[in-house]
C-alpha cells in the first residue's frame, strides 16, 4: 500500500469471497492518511445510510426498556466511532442511558476516534481484540458495522457465537452482488465521491470479500445458533442480522 497510484482492479467474481487483502488491513499508512480514510469512509457510509440498521434494531429491541434503566453497548471494530455517536445522538433524543464502548484493534484509529469525539458524548474506546475484551459491567448490546467481511470464515462464526451472556447481537456488512447504490464506491479515480483512493480501492475488495445469504446462514450453523434465532434482513447493500435473547 506504500503507492496509491495505479488503483488495483479487484477481482468481479462475486461467486465467492475473495481473499485479497484491503491496504487498510495493511496498516502502513500514516496517521494524517488513516485519518482522512477513516474520515471518508464515515462520510459514505452516513451517506449510504449505514447506520441505519443499527439504530432501527436498537430502536426495537429497546422498545419495552425502562427509560431509567441504564444499559451498555459494545461496538466492535468501531473505527472512526461515528456508529457510536449517531447511536448516543439517537439515544438522547430517546431520553435512554446507555453507556458506550467502541472496540478497535488499532491504537491509531482508537486515538483519531477519541480525537473527533466530544467529551460530552462519553464514549469508552479501548484499544482491544473482541476475543480478549472482559467487559467492566454486564453487556446488553453488542454491535458490529462493515467488520465482518475483514474476518476469515472461520472468525465469522466465532464472533457471531461469542457469549455475551443475556447480550443482544446485531451484525450489518455488505452483501454480493454490488447494487447501482454502490456503485459510487467502484468508481476508478473517485472523482463521483471525491474519497481517499484507499477507500475507492476497498470498496471493491470489500464486496468481494462479504458474505452471501447463504454463506451468512452456514457461519450462523457453525456457531451453534438456531437459524430461528436470528433476524437477516437485506438493506440498500447490506446484510443485517439480529438476534435477541
Amino acid at each position: 500500500m506504500s503507492s496509491l497510484a495505479g488503483t488495483k482492479e479487484a477481482s468481479r467474481d462475486l461467486s465467492r469471497r475473495s481473499a485479497e487483502s484491503e491496504w487498510l488491513d495493511a496498516a502502513d499508512a500514516s496517521p494524517e492518511e488513516l485519518a482522512h480514510v477513516l474520515r471518508d469512509l464515515a462520510r459514505f457510509n452516513g451517506a449510504m445510510l449505514g447506520h441505519w440498521p443499527v439504530i432501527d434494531w436498537l430502536r426495537r429491541a429497546t422498545r419495552d426498556a425502562p427509560k431509567e434503566k441504564a444499559l451498555t453497548l459494545v461496538d466492535v471494530g468501531c473505527g472512526y466511532g461515528d456508529l457510536l455517536r449517531a447511536i448516543r445522538r439517537w439515544a438522547r433524543k430517546r431520553g435512554l442511558t446507555i453507556r458506550l464502548i467502541g472496540l478497535d484493534l488499532s491504537c491509531e484509529t482508537i486515538r483519531i476516534a477519541q480525537t473527533v469525539t466530544d467529551g460530552a458524548d462519553e464514549i469508552d474506546y479501548c484499544v482491544m481484540d473482541v476475543f480478549d475484551f472482559a467487559p467492566p459491567v454486564p453487556i446488553d448490546f453488542v454491535v458490529s458495522s462493515l467488520v465482518t467481511h475483514h474476518m476469515s470464515d472461520d472468525l465469522i462464526a466465532k464472533f457471531s457465537a461469542l457469549d455475551g451472556g443475556d447480550s443482544a447481537q446485531r451484525l450489518a456488512d455488505l452483501r454480493p452482488p454490488t447494487p447501482p447504490g454502490a456503485l459510487l464506491f467502484h468508481h476508478p479515480d473517485g472523482k463521483l465521491t471525491r474519497l481517499h483512493p484507499m477507500v475507492i480501492h476497498d470498496g471493491r475488495i470489500s464486496v468481494a470479500r462479504s458474505l452471501t445469504r447463504t454463506e451468512w446462514l452456514e457461519r450462523i450453523g457453525e456457531a451453534g445458533i438456531a437459524r430461528d434465532a436470528v433476524r437477516l434482513r437485506w438493506f440498500l447493500f447490506r446484510f443485517a442480522i439480529g438476534r435477541l435473547r
